[in-house]
């Protein structure tokens, strides 16, 4: 495990330390849950909310009063992975978006540093994150019962009450279950999108599988993405749950998973669960969000990026994947976006920094490789699940090595 680096730091007394460290290691989870809805203006219109600010802000607090340090290794992948693709921009002589390259680097940074050691563990980052992430999945499930009693402006009261030009924009905040329902998926009231809210409730899950595996807890977060009707947080299940069982041996699960199942099957109907079952067919519909994610970028590919070596392996420049998007409706994942902008040499460079950021800290090897499954299928330069990971994973101190366990030990209601 890399040792952290001290850059300047202000002597605190130690319980005020303690308190500035939670706060500023929690800040970029609570930016992306409980305020992502809410903007500076005029930043909002630009789908640029209080989150990053308040990250940014956090770290350069962090870092002036010396409850924040710099992980050497990760700090020296990062200016590795930051000088190639930047040479690579101006060597290609092609046009790029230096605003495109600098928000890469600007979200790349905040991977490199790491809380004092003794203040905050990886414990404790996940106590803190089920606990919160529990209350926004019934939030979620409260929500969406509340539609059937009570008007729009109860139920999406952000939307109502809060000022457009205060609010994050360019998101699907209030989403029929289909074309035309007068019945909406679950957003737990503060999380910018269902999907993102399916999201947050997989990785509160598979959280929670590694620490003190509350069945209770578990039922609260299937019941609130069953609500959001996304298979965003089912793939990230879908992927993270077979491993679970073969690292942990924990066969006694598949029990009541088979229970689940059954039970929602028999609510199918009320439920309109046969939504949710049909997202399926989405990869194959062109139009939809699960060919825009999953299928569109291989005839992007295709046709712009395998036709010539050099666009292989150095891309087409930072920025360009948008506009060469739009015509192949195909959304901007990490995994499509950088390969395209930055080709199979800047990927391999990009995701080794990212990847060994994740493993290698203390957290449970699951919650990292769920982490890790979510980053990888989100926008690249979205700012919910790096500012997950960070509050879980990155900036809770870095420990010695052999101080990682498989399971969280002593984690309280």
């Amino acid at each position: 495990m890399a040792t952290a680096l001290a850059i300047s730091p202000i002597a605190l007394a130690p319980a005020a330390t303690d308190w500035t460290t939670r706060l500023i290691v929690f800040t970029p989870v609570i930016g992306a849950t409980l305020l992502a809805k809410f903007a500076i203006p005029p930043l909002g219109a630009h789908g640029i909310g209080v989150v990053g600010p308040l990250t940014l802000a956090a770290l350069l607090i962090g870092l002036g009063s010396g409850c924040m340090l710099v992980v050497p290794r990760r700090l020296l992948l990062f200016l590795i992975m930051l000088s190639v693709l930047g040479l690579i921009q101006v060597l290609r002589a092609d046009t790029f978006s230096l605003s495109s390259l600098a928000l890469m680097a600007a979200l790349g940074c905040s991977y490199v540093f790491a809380a004092r050691a003794g203040s905050i563990d990886a414990a404790q980052a996940s106590r803190f994150f089920v606990d919160l992430t529990t209350v926004i999945a019934l939030l979620g499930i409260c929500q969406f019962l509340l539609q059937f009693v009570a008007g729009s402006a109860a139920v999406f009261p952000i939307e109502t009450y809060v000022p457009a030009v205060a609010r994050t924009q360019g998101f699907h905040n209030i989403a029929p279950l289909y074309w035309g329902s007068n019945i909406f998926k679950a957003n737990g009231f503060v999380m910018l999108e269902p999907s993102e809210f399916s999201q947050l409730c997989a990785l509160g899950f598979v959280t929670e599988l590694a620490g003190r595996l509350r069945t209770l807890r578990l039922a609260i977060y299937a019941g609130a993405m069953i609500v959001s009707y996304s298979g965003t947080g089912l793939i990230v299940l879908a992927a993270s749950l077979p491993l679970f069982a073969v690292l942990y041996r924990r066969w006694s699960l598949l029990l009541p998973g088979l229970a689940f199942v059954g039970i929602a099957m028999l609510f199918a109907e009320p439920l309109h669960l046969d939504v949710l079952v049909n997202r399926a067919s989405e990869f194959g519909s062109t139009g939809s969000s699960g060919f825009a994610r999953f299928v569109g970028w291989r005839d992007l590919f295709d046709d712009q990026l395998w036709t010539s070596t050099s666009a292989a392996l150095f891309g087409h420049g930072a920025g360009s994947f948008f506009e060469a998007a739009y015509r192949y409706s195909a959304a901007e994942m990490s995994y499509s976006k950088i390969t395209f902008e930055f080709g199979v040499l800047g990927a391999l460079l990009y995701f080794t920094f990212i990847f060994y950021s994740l493993f290698s800290t203390s957290a449970p090897f699951i919650v990292r490789f769920a982490v890790a499954v979510s980053f990888f299928m989100n926008g690249a330069y979205a700012t919910s699940v790096p500012c997950f990971a960070l509050s879980l994973l990155l900036w809770p101190s870095v420990e010695p090595p052999g101080r990682s366990h498989p399971r969280l030990v002593g984690a309280t209601a």
